[in-house]
């Protein structure tokens, strides 16, 4: 058993929680630059007592590569779920997340050419089918485009396909250079994307009246889920199979239901978990290598 992927994986899934009740308080843009900025430093501060490089390792050529990646996976990725929380659940979102593996092999056999058989087939649809049902609510009707709900559970999906993107487009680039230096540089490239759009805001005078339940979740967000999450996710990497380390990320849904549950006090819906399980075994059905 890996600690280091089990508590990478309950950060994570606990990061939509944690944003639902930062945003009470703070507007999206300046949640999403001081958690950045946080885990940015941390990751920062753990490559120097290494010893290891940050900055010159990258080209000027690179660094544009890095900024491209940084506005997909990390500000627009992140502005696309904070928005979606305002409107839908946290645990609609963890549900919904957790099709990525669908979308990214999906977008391999498009843009990279990688072989699909019929087994990955009917798990992208059975997945897909899930989607659908924790988004329709069992509503299938015109109707439901009205509701504030449809249109979160929708930025959430367009978050998930904003991951796709990041994924594909830098998997030959991450790839070359040590992961955690990478993933250094395109989080202070994100925060750095998302900084001037915060100070067009003109909210950072409100942070000293934050209340200390609404500092707590811009803590956790930005120490434990930008930065311990990718660390003890890429230690974990170092050390087991990657197929071995991605089964944790079967547990990050239940992670968020569950403390969805008892900390926003969020209805667990029984059409919800129907969807979530046609999610979970479309993506086992489509990642599952054969014997």
């Amino acid at each position: 058993m890996s600690w280091q992927a089990l508590a990478a994986v309950v950060f994570w899934g606990i990061s939509f929680i944690a944003t639902k009740i930062a945003l009470r308080e703070v507007h999206p843009f300046t949640l999403l630059t001081l958690r950045y900025a946080i885990g940015a430093l941390l990751l920062i501060l753990f490559q120097l007592a290494r010893g290891r490089a940050i900055l010159n390792i990258f080209s000027p050529r690179e660094w544009i590569h890095i900024f491209i990646l940084a506005s997909l996976g990390v500000s627009g990725l992140g502005l696309l779920q904070a928005y979606g929380l305002l409107y839908t659940t946290a645990i609609h979102t963890g549900w919904i997340i957790a099709v990525n593996p669908i979308l990214i092999i999906l977008s391999a056999r498009f843009f990279l050419g990688e072989p699909i058989t019929p087994r990955k087939i009917s798990g992208i649809f059975l997945g897909f089918c899930g989607v659908f049902l924790i988004i329709s609510k069992g509503i299938f009707s015109l109707s439901l485009f009205r509701l504030a709900s449809t249109f979160g559970d929708l930025l959430i999906l367009a978050s998930a396909l904003a991951w796709t993107a990041f994924t594909i487009g830098g998997k030959g680039f991450i790839s070359r250079f040590p992961p955690l230096a990478t993933v250094t540089a395109i989080m202070m490239s994100g925060c750095l994307i998302v900084l001037p759009l915060s100070l067009l805001i003109g909210e950072w005078g409100n942070l000293a009246h934050l209340s200390l339940m609404t500092w707590a979740g811009i803590f956790f967000l930005g120490i434990f889920c930008s930065g311990l999450g990718y660390l003890f996710w890429y230690s974990a990497l170092e050390k087991r199979e990657s197929g071995v380390v991605g089964i944790y990320l079967y547990l990050e849904p239940f992670v968020t239901l569950i403390g969805a549950y008892f900390m926003l006090h969020e209805e667990v819906q029984w059409i919800t978990l129907m969807g979530g399980g046609m999610i979970l075994i479309g993506v086992y059905l489509a990642t599952r290598n054969p014997s």
